[in-house]
């Protein structure tokens, strides 16, 4: 009698790790074990391995029961938009190959882990360094991202042009990875009282090898105030910063905003 191997010698021999795309008849054959049977399932042009590798070959089936994939359409290109985890619920990524993929937080599809043998499929893609940093940051940001306060975020959503505003700034200056937002206090104020915010702007890259003059940063920093001033909002500071700029110690005193905040709850429709 031979020795039976455990799943984790299995998941091994597939060569199965975070980021790997599977496509194709390979994507086929993932989503026919997959617990989740959607529309959207079986539209996908890819499938988009997210489980961490330690999950994936962790020795308890109890423990860790399902290895888990992103269900992505292929598309031309990135949006910028859509980079940098800046939407918390669609991202663009990017494989080795070139290849863009569009994914939604909610499309995820699950394989239970004792199912998994032999006939499952082995792919050589993967997402590049960056994209697969990204997914992995975007994913956990979900559960983590901070509440504004609603009066805060009310105020906001009176700007109808925020929207293409931001849209245009971000394709104009596509090194624009990420707003983060002190504000002044951070709960609910009085109707007859003023939020007081400070703005950074995180741009992708370092310094060393900048894209951007004094002057476009400037012109950035200018954009921004206009945009987020208003009767309710007093505008303390703004700063084009790159990633070499600044320090996490800094940053621990600010918090990611994005426009995504701001759903129809705030009157805000995109």
């Amino acid at each position: 009698m031979g020795v039976v191997e455990t799943i984790q010698q299995r998941i091994q021999k597939l060569g199965w790790k975070q980021g790997q795309v599977f496509d194709g008849a390979l994507k086929d054959v993932l989503v026919s074990h997959a617990t989740e049977q959607f529309s959207w399932v079986k539209e996908a042009d890819a499938c988009i391995l997210f489980s961490q590798d330690c999950d994936l070959q962790h020795h308890s089936l109890e423990n860790e029961p399902f290895v888990e994939f992103l269900c992505a359409q292929s598309i031309e290109a990135c949006d910028i938009n859509f980079m940098y985890g800046k939407n918390p619920r669609r991202l663009h990524v990017e494989d080795r190959d070139g290849t863009c993929f569009h994914v939604q937080m909610a499309h995820r599809i699950r394989i239970l882990r004792d199912l998994i043998d032999e006939s499952f499929p082995v792919t050589d893609k993967e997402l590049t360094k960056e994209s697969l940093s990204t997914l992995v940051s975007w994913l956990s940001k979900r559960y983590s991202r901070p509440a504004f306060p609603d009066l805060f975020n009310t105020y906001l959503s009176k700007n109808k042009k925020l929207d293409n505003k931001l849209a245009e700034l971000n394709k104009s200056f596509p090194s624009i990875k990420r707003f983060f937002f002190k504000l002044d206090p951070f709960s609910e104020i009085p109707p007859t009282d003023v939020y007081n915010l400070e703005i950074r702007i995180l741009l992708q890259g370092s310094s060393f090898d900048a894209d951007l003059g004094l002057d476009k940063k400037e012109y950035i920093e200018r954009v921004v105030e206009e945009l987020f001033s208003g009767p309710h909002i007093r505008i303390k500071d703004v700063c084009c910063s790159y990633e070499n700029e600044i320090t996490l110690f800094e940053l621990s005193y600010y918090k990611i905003w994005d426009k995504e905040y701001l759903s129809s709850r705030y009157g805000f429709v995109q």
